[in-house]
């Protein structure tokens, strides 16, 4: 019967590696939300200042 020190300790392993993902896929989408921003702010000044469309 595992000790009720080795399951916590199991739980707390499994929660630091979560964790540890939840990051990693924060800052993917960081870096997606800022690339989107840059693009939306990019075809509001073309808009605005009657340029060309970019790319």
């Amino acid at each position: 019967m595992p000790s009720v020190l080795g399951m916590l300790e199991a739980r707390e392993k499994k929660a630091r590696e979560e964790v540890a993902r939840l990051r990693e896929e924060a800052e993917r989408v960081q870096t997606a939300l800022a690339a989107a921003e840059n693009t939306l702010t990019r075809l509001a000044d073309a808009r605005e200042n009657g340029g060309p469309c970019p790319s």
